[in-house]
């Protein structure tokens, strides 16, 4: 039995489902892509199937990953192209290999916000906005509400700003331990704002270990 790590992409209209619905949605593919998956054993035998870091809904995505067991060796190359014939549009695999590390060596992970910025308003209010000594946000938890300080704990990676969009980097804590939303950010600067600007994408490009390594 071997454990293949999957690296996919959750992008377009996809990005408005449910890690549920993903989960649904790989368990199918499973059923049709003709590999030789591992099923668990018992009296309701399903595909071992785990998730890296589950994504916010509305968010799309280029580092995703699942682990999933073959009962026997096949190469990466021919997992990533029957699971491809069989996945529909917006989600899509980019590799296959060996898990490196386990879920719980993620640490952090990389937010690009992009906006389309008519004026300069905008870029002006964000630079003010992260210019700030401290930013209070209320996270939502399983025990009720807490408040954070996003200064705390957030890394600025890149502010860049044209005529046409404004772009903003960022890195946040991810995992088990400690996990923030990219909603904590975009909540808290349209509230600074006073309205919500023209958001033209959200998205995860990377998800870190607590050296900042890649997770793979």
């Amino acid at each position: 039995m071997e454990t293949v790590r999957v690296f996919f992409v959750k992008e377009g209209r996809l990005k408005y489902i449910s890690h549920l619905d993903v989960t649904r949605c790989l368990s199918r593919v499973f059923n049709r892509c003709g590999l030789p998956i591992w099923y668990t054993q018992g009296y309701n035998p399903h595909p071992y199937l785990t998730f890296a870091l589950p994504l916010p809904l509305g968010v799309d995505s280029r580092c995703e990953s699942f682990d999933f067991r073959l009962t026997d060796a096949t190469d990466y190359q021919t997992v990533q192209d029957r699971l491809n014939a069989a996945l529909p549009e917006d989600l899509r695999v980019l590799r296959a290999a060996a898990p490196v590390y386990g879920p719980e060596a993620i640490c952090w992970a990389d937010y690009r916000l992009t906006f389309r910025d008519g004026d300069t308003a905008v870029a002006e209010q964000l630079q003010r906005f992260l210019a700030e000594p401290h930013l209070p946000v209320i996270k939502k938890t399983k025990k009720g509400e807490q408040q954070v300080d996003l200064k705390e704990k957030m890394t600025v990676l890149r502010v860049e700003s044209s005529p046409q969009k404004t772009v903003l980097d960022v890195r946040l804590p991810a995992g088990g331990t400690l996990n923030w939303s990219p909603m904590l950010v975009t909540g808290a600067f349209c509230e600074r704002l006073g309205r919500e600007p023209y958001w033209t994408g959200l998205e995860r490009i990377a998800i870190l270990t607590e050296d900042f390594s890649p997770f793979c």
